[in-house]
This record gives structure tokens, sequence and C-alpha cells, in this order.
């Protein structure tokens, strides 16, 4: 068997394809940070994108390496196989813990007044929500709103 020379080798562009599929896996989270119509399939779309993708990486490998005379290229594949492996994780990673999150039903919505509560304020003195809102004394008119700040907590 004649080795053929590297003009008539054939290139293996499917670990490409999977490294585009990979990065296109990725972009399709960026729906959900743009408020974009049915974002329910957005997480499927972007799972769809990571087995095609991961399905062209390992057909790309097996081409590269598995047929050597008819395909070159065969560290290439190799780079761009695992440079595609990292947002295919990513992206199949995502969508399993997307999974885990609990649903939204019970959460407050926009302009529902928030239940009561009690927390320490600046000088560890406890302080209510119904306090805040009281008027300050007789006669006086009670404050409309109070600005609530979330912080995630120590970093």
């Amino acid at each position: 068997m004649s080795v053929p020379d590297s003009a008539q080798l054939r290139k293996n562009t499917l670990p490409l394809w999977g490294l585009l599929l990979a990065l296109c896996a990725i972009a399709c989270n960026a729906g959900f940070f743009l408020s974009i119509p049915l974002q329910g399939g957005i997480a499927w779309l972007s799972l769809l994108f990571a087995v095609v993708a991961l399905i062209l990486v390992a057909f790309g490998l097996w081409r590269a390496y598995g047929q050597p005379h008819i395909y070159g290229g065969k560290s290439k594949s190799l780079v761009l196989a695992l440079i595609a492996l990292l947002p295919i994780a990513l992206s199949t990673y995502g969508f399993v813990q997307m999974r885990k999150l609990p649903s939204a039903a019970a959460a407050p919505q926009v302009g529902q007044k928030a239940p009561d509560f009690t927390l320490p304020d600046t000088s560890a003195k406890p302080v209510s929500l119904d306090q805040l809102l009281a008027p300050p004394s007789p006669g006086s008119a009670a404050p409309k709103a109070v600005l609530l700040i979330f912080y995630r907590g120590y970093w």
C-alpha cells in the first residue's frame, strides 16, 4: 500500500464543524439574558448543539486516526477536538444544573407586596418591614416604598 502525498489527502473538517457547533451551544445560553421568545427551548437547543458537536468531533477523530490514508491532519483534529470538549462540557453541565433549579411559581410578582420579615439593621437592632412602612409619628404619612437590596453574601 502506497502512502499518498499530502495533496491527495482529503481535509478532515468534522472537528472544525464540531467546534463551531460547540460554540453555538454556548451562544444559545445568551438567550436567557436577552429575553428572547421561547426561552424554554433554549436549553434543549443548546444540548442538541452539544450532542451533535460531540458526534462530529468523534467522527472527525475516527477519520483522522482510523483512516489516515484518506484523511490527513491527525494533530489538527486532536487539537480541535480538545478545544471543542470544553464548550461541550460547559453546555452539558449547564443543562444538567438548570434542571435542578426550583421553579419560580411561588416567587413574588412585580408590584406584589413583599411578606413581612425582620432583619438586623446596621447597629444590630431588629427591624421589620412593617416597622419601616408604618407612619413615623401620628398624623404623618407612611412611606410609600422600601428599597430592598439583596447581597449574595461573603465572597
